[in-house]
């Protein structure tokens, strides 16, 4: 199977390019494939469907990078585009950021993870691309058990360089997991916390 994508970079001479991309046949793919697949670009399957993710702005990127710094320097084993395995074969996730409580041996051929390795995810809501951080992907984290979840987005009046993070804890309701917000808080206020921890 051959995807056609149009890049948003353009030539030299100004020429918008389309680029082609060789899958396997998509209902034959698994988590395990994910790895495998063409490199510059990030993909999650969800409920079995291939889903080639848009590219983040640097907003999105310079936010999601200073979290993982953050977390990194308070000693947590954190890692920018980790994969969050579902229970079922045909379904993970993306998150921009993930704390692993236990790595495995074998990290070279490792690229994903349970839902159970994983403390912490974090999304960074992209303005171009609202992908249902605050809906469908929550009760899709909340499903495979992560303690904590935080949703990162713009936050008005602030400095494009500043971002208003939602910090949710995993509860249950009923029998249902789900995830309540515990505060709101500024990515500048939060890394202040950090370092003084």
């Amino acid at each position: 199977m051959v995807i056609t994508l149009e890049a948003d970079t353009l030539t030299g001479e100004g020429v918008s390019v389309m680029t082609s991309i060789s899958l396997p046949p998509i209902e034959d793919l698994d988590v395990d494939d994910l790895a495998s697949l063409p490199e510059g670009y990030r993909y999650e399957l969800r409920g079995g469907n291939l889903v080639i993710m848009t590219p983040s702005s640097f907003w999105h990127k310079e936010l999601a990078w200073r979290i993982c710094t953050m977390l990194r320097a308070a000693g947590a084993k954190a890692f920018e585009d980790p994969g969050v395995r579902g229970k079922l074969p045909r379904d993970c996730r993306l998150p921009d950021v993930g704390v692993v409580t236990t790595l495995p041996s074998g990290l070279q051929e490792v690229s994903s993870l349970p839902g159970s390795s994983y403390s912490l995810v974090v999304e960074v809501v992209s303005e171009r691309s609202p992908n249902g951080e605050y809906t469908e992907k929550a009760a899709w984290y909340a499903e495979q058990g992560i303690p904590e979840y935080w949703i990162v987005d713009q936050a008005e009046g602030r400095p494009d360089d500043d971002g208003l993070v939602h910090i949710h804890r995993l509860t249950l309701t009923g029998d249902v997991p789900a995830y309540i917000r515990e505060r709101n808080v500024l990515l500048a206020e939060l890394e202040s916390e950090y370092r003084t921890r």
